[in-house]
């Protein structure tokens, strides 16, 4: 007899075996899914009771697995994050087999859950280099075998297919049935499946050694320390050289040295190089090569030794570990409130003070970009944020400002990428989110906007507004005008599909 609803304490065992054998952290919400997982298996296994079931799986792996099948959600579809995929198709693979041309390019996609993620690499391979293309293995690996077995079977419903070409899905697939689809079997022959668990000390064969692994959207389900040894241990396995991506939303999360993250086309991705450190490249003339390295910002290292949002806070993650001087905490408070009071002469002035004194003061170039921008100043503006990115390449400020500035000149591309760099910065970015989906909406792809707007409204209301080092940009602002906007925008698409 399955007791109904089983309490938090008596999960806690259950919890603890999970953690140890895969790294799953299924605290808080995903508590509730570990409860039902656990109460439909010990009623297909008829376990007389809690520590009966706790004990089968600790016997058991196949049981362990198949409890694993229930907590892990496998929510994927073809083609999802494009611009990764884009940039590994266009420019990883290449470059990386003229590097090496004996021998093929490997590509990982740790954690791939029904294989949609592999197979679009295959097909975008295909479609972008066709027979000429360099020869490459890819390999998918995941702890799910109920998700492999799919992903081995290649037959997908019309939820993968959300949002793809139908000229895509006529040229790689095959009915199969009622609304499904199989992969066409020479795409099938370039994708290889195998077993893995990512949280335990060793990998099978076929993860060794490859170019390029994607890990996106995986690293949510682990513990903070199971994130930080299994990006370790993926780490290590990489070529030298070779690059690991992970999601937009979990860039900095990872950013803690065993790799080196990179800026490419505005992604941001990590590879094994040595890192080059900020001061080095400001002492350096030459041009910045096309992939450029990003040390760990002071900005990241100072943030929390103040309240968040305020002024103080945003010196001190501008001035380093030891946090700026009380005079020039005062002077940048000082021209902050003249600035949110429109004394914008007042408040220039005072910044070209600051500046004078601290020319290396990221915050104060930021802020007066913010001012001349809300001038219309373009080009005063975007000569701040390009001394900005010069002492901080991780300037959050500055990309947002560059995409408006740029968004105003029409080159919405260029808008575009700075937007996705500010979103790989802060992913709580309301204000990324709500300028990339305004483009987005203007080009006709409702679907992402549709997307970027619910974000945008999401942070808006949960008064992420002032946060995560958005303490003075933009000026004007007004939460309830913006989030007005958003639900407009999301109605009238409502309205257009």
């Amino acid at each position: 007899m399955v007791p109904p609803g089983l309490s938090s304490r008596e999960l806690v065992p259950f919890k603890e075996l999970l953690l140890q054998s895969c790294g799953f952290s299924l605290e808080n919400e995903r508590e509730r899914t570990l409860q039902s997982g656990v109460e439909r298996r010990m009623g297909h296994r008829r376990s007389p009771s809690l520590k009966a079931y706790l004990d089968l799986l600790r016997q058991d792996p196949e049981e362990l697995d198949r409890l694993i099948e229930l907590l892990t959600v496998n929510e994927t579809y073809f083609l999802r994050e494009p611009e990764h995929l884009n940039l590994l198709v266009e420019q990883l693979v290449p470059e990386i087999h003229a590097s090496h041309p004996e021998r093929p390019v490997s590509i990982l996609c740790a954690g791939c859950s029904t294989g949609e993620e592999p197979y679009s690499v295959a097909m975008l391979l295909w479609d972008r280099h066709g027979a000429e293309q360099p020869p490459c293995v890819i390999t998918g690996v995941d702890i799910d075998a109920r998700a492999l077995a799919k992903a081995q079977r290649a037959v997908y419903g019309k939820h993968s297919f959300r949002g793809m070409d139908p000229a895509l899905l006529a040229r790689h697939f095959e009915p199969c049935g009622a609304g499904e689809h199989r992969v066409l079997e020479p795409l099938r022959r370039k994708v290889t499946f195998g077993s893995a668990n990512l949280a335990s000390g060793t990998f099978p064969e076929l993860m060794q050694r490859p170019d390029i692994i994607l890990y996106r959207n995986v690293s949510i389900y682990f513990s903070a320390p199971a994130q930080q040894a299994i990006f370790r241990r993926l780490a290590g396995l990489l070529e030298e050289g070779g690059f690991l991506i992970v999601g937009a939303t979990e860039t900095l999360f990872h950013d803690f040295g065993a790799l080196t993250l990179v800026a490419r086309d505005g992604l941001y991705l990590f590879q094994k190089a040595p890192p080059v450190a900020i001061e080095d490249r400001r002492q350096s003339r030459r041009p910045l090569p096309e992939t450029v390295p990003l040390a760990r910002p002071p900005a990241l290292r100072a943030r929390g030794r103040h309240p968040e949002g305020s002024p103080s806070a945003a010196v001190a993650a501008a001035s380093g570990p030891l946090g700026p001087s009380l005079e020039t905490r005062k002077h940048f408070d000082d021209a902050l409130a003249a600035a949110q009071a429109h004394r914008m002469e007042e408040a220039l002035l005072l910044l070209d003070a600051l500046i004078a004194e601290e020319p290396a003061h990221v915050k104060a170039h930021t802020l007066k970009g913010s001012i001349f921008l809300s001038l219309d100043r373009f080009e005063e503006a975007k000569a701040m944020c390009d001394r900005a990115l010069a002492l901080d390449p991780l300037c959050l400020e500055a990309c947002l400002m560059l995409g408006i500035i740029a968004s105003h000149h029409e080159a919405q591309e260029e808008a575009l990428g700075r937007f996705r760099e500010a979103i790989y910065l802060d992913a709580f970015c309301w204000l990324a989110h709500y300028s990339l989906a305004n483009i987005l909406f203007l080009q006709g792809d409702r679907k992402r906007a549709r997307s970027g707007f619910e974000t945008a409204l999401r942070l808006l209301e949960q008064g992420c507004s002032r946060e995560r080092g958005q303490a003075f940009f933009p000026l004007s602002f007004n939460a309830e005008q913006f989030i007005t906007i958003c639900r407009h925008k999301l109605a009238l698409m409502k309205k257009i599909h």
